[in-house]
């Protein structure tokens, strides 16, 4: 029988993810389930439902793995980045950092977070005053880890020598090579706030021989600038990082050449990695110091084009040591869709592929993909057998029956008007007649990009159509873009790709073509007309590369505005109740349930 793995990230934005037979079958994050977005801790609820879906059982599971060997007991306790607020982080740098980096106090974290009725804490882990207190101590910090295994294995009814934890950073790099279409020798990189051990890695990765570390650093604070950059100007870190990559584009060349001297200072390349060039006492406080009297976008654009520009530098140089063309590219700095298109620019680079979800929230597949991967070598076996993505549609389904039934105990008929089963082509209508329909069909996507099953969608040709889901419904910051869903068949009408570079998961951003501009004005970055697109193959998605194709028909464009189906803060829908709570809190035109469309009466 194929072994059954279950993968788990407790952490933030945390997540869970069933393997059988080298094949993701299920995976989920747990804040669809618990509706606190990039939710910290053990995912029950997301394992639940990917054994479910799995269709599965706890005594099924051949072996857990808990990605990273270590967990702030703290900052999970207190859910770090899913309570937080942008006060709340500010609170953390005057009252915990300030004190102990640059007043040298020993200050208690936990002390400072407890008892606030706004926060949801971790209720699962049995975390001890010791362990919340002194969790840097090598003995406590061994406890914290048979801590989370126990929990494990009582809670899903394993013997403790069936669950362990993985390291951090070869989760990142499995993922980041398996989960992708590259095979042979690859070059193999990693950066990211902070891993077990490092946070940057420079390794050559093959299927035979896994992964050759050649460099690791604890210096490349690439994500720990970008992280307190969001803060300083007003948003949430470890969130809304995006949110200033999407504001860097509107810089004009003084402000951020001027911004970008003072980030130049910091860190540089140096062999295979990136390091601290001087070194400052605390990275917020300094850059509060520093960037004083800077423009707000000359901030961003100075930020991400240093980014861009140390990245190049770092990829160069592994390039030439390794003579390696081929590159994948995982951990949190690799979400910088922009700076990734500047490293496939690069005349020495001849392939590369960021896999969806870079970040934290895919470490529970990467753990299976490590495991299978020792597995299989362990009983010489050929890991060849490890199978790509090929797509993202691991979550639940919900079938007609289940929404006519949800409709009917809910009384919607009664608010709107329900219509169904409807097909492609009066969905398509009514997206070309400019209204913006919420999608949810199919299984639910993972990862932190709608691909046309939890999306919000219109019409990519009406520059208004920004305005009506930025002030009505997403609530989301005028200058951010949104992204197309096309057809694959249509790609190149609209993309500069010269390599041939894939994009099915919005990892990868392009130029445009003057057609691009002409069909898909409210779908590219307004500043430089650039792309972050969803490539959609009829074999992938049937259901959704007929409503785009229902859509081209009716207006010649092979293309739909897709935008991620949630409020602005809370997590992407799951079903058709997140569904409707979305419709009624905001001025979408309808919702599609499965085949059914629920459209706002006039």
């Amino acid at each position: 029988m194929d072994s059954v793995i279950l993968g788990i990230h407790d952490g933030h934005e945390a997540s869970a993810c069933v393997m059988v037979g080298g094949e993701v079958i299920s995976a989920a994050q747990e804040e669809r389930f618990s509706g606190l977005k990039v939710e910290y801790g053990y995912p029950a609820k997301a394992i639940e439902a990917c054994l479910s879906l799995a269709g599965l059982s706890e005594g099924d599971i051949d072996e857990v793995v808990i990605a990273s060997h270590t967990l702030n007991p703290s900052a999970a306790k207190v859910k770090r980045a899913a309570n937080f607020s942008v006060s709340d982080w500010i609170r953390e740098q005057h009252e915990y950092w300030k004190p102990k980096l640059l007043d040298g106090r020993e200050v208690d974290y936990w002390s400072i977070f407890a008892g606030n009725e706004a926060f949801r804490y971790d209720e699962i882990y049995p975390f001890t005053d010791e362990h919340l207190r002194n969790h840097r101590d090598p003995a406590v910090k061994r406890e914290i880890a048979l801590l989370r295994r126990n929990t494990a294995a009582d809670r899903l009814g394993l013997s403790l020598d069936r669950v362990r934890t993985m390291t951090h950073e070869h989760c990142h790099a499995f993922y980041g090579y398996f989960a992708s279409p590259l095979r042979g020798k690859v070059l193999s990189m990693t950066a990211e706030g902070v891993g077990d051990y490092s946070n940057g890695t420079v390794a050559v990765f093959s299927e035979q021989g896994g992964r050759e570390e050649l460099s690791s650093t604890l210096e490349n604070h690439l994500g720990h600038m970008y992280q307190y950059i969001t803060l300083l100007l007003g948003m949430k870190p470890v969130q809304h990082e995006y949110k200033v990559m999407g504001l860097a584009p509107y810089a004009n060349d003084h402000e951020a050449r001027k911004s970008y001297a003072v980030f130049r200072d910091v860190l540089e390349v140096r062999g295979l990695d990136v390091v601290l060039k001087n070194k400052p006492r605390d990275f917020y406080f300094h850059f509060r110091d520093a960037l004083e009297g800077h423009r707000f976008d000359g901030i961003s654009g100075g930020l991400q084009t240093f980014v861009e520009d140390i990245l190049m530098e770092w990829v160069a140089a592994a390039v030439e040591r390794t003579g390696l063309g081929r590159l994948t590219f995982s951990g949190g700095v690799a979400q910088n869709i922009k700076a990734v298109k500047r490293l496939a620019e690069l005349e020495q680079v001849e392939d590369i592929f960021v896999c969806p979800a870079a970040g934290d929230t895919s470490l529970s597949i990467g753990a299976c993909y490590m495991a299978a991967w020792e597995r299989l070598r362990a009983n010489a076996n050929d890991p060849s057998s490890l199978r790509p993505l090929t797509h993202v549609y691991f979550g639940p389904a919900f079938e007609n029956h289940e929404v006519e039934a949800f409709l009917a105990a809910e009384r919607i008929a009664e608010r709107y008007d329900v219509l169904g089963p409807v097909g492609p082509e009066q969905i398509a209508e009514h997206l070309a007649a400019g209204r913006i329909l919420g999608r949810c069909h199919g299984r639910m996507e993972f990862g932190l990009r709608a691909l046309g099953n939890r999306s919000i969608l219109a019409d990519p040709r009406n520059p208004d159509t920004v305005r009506r889901i930025n002030a009505a419904i997403k609530y989301r910051d005028f200058w951010m873009p949104f992204t197309p869903s096309m057809l694959a068949e249509r790609a190149a009408d609209y993309l500069v790709n010269p390599k041939g570079l894939r994009g099915p998961f919005m990892t990868m951003a392009f130029d445009t073509t003057a057609r691009a501009r002409r069909d898909l004005p409210a779908a590219l970055h307004p500043a430089d007309f650039t792309v972050r697109p969803q490539i959609v193959e009829a074999a992938v998605n049937p259901a959704y590369h007929r409503l785009i194709k229902a859509f081209e028909r009716l207006t010649g464009v092979g293309a739909l505005l897709n935008t991620s189906f949630n409020l602005h803060g809370e997590p992407i829908v799951l079903g058709p109740a997140e569904a409707i709570h979305t419709l009624d809190n905001s001025d979408l035109d309808g919702v599609i349930l499965q085949d059914f469309l629920i459209l706002r009466r006039s």
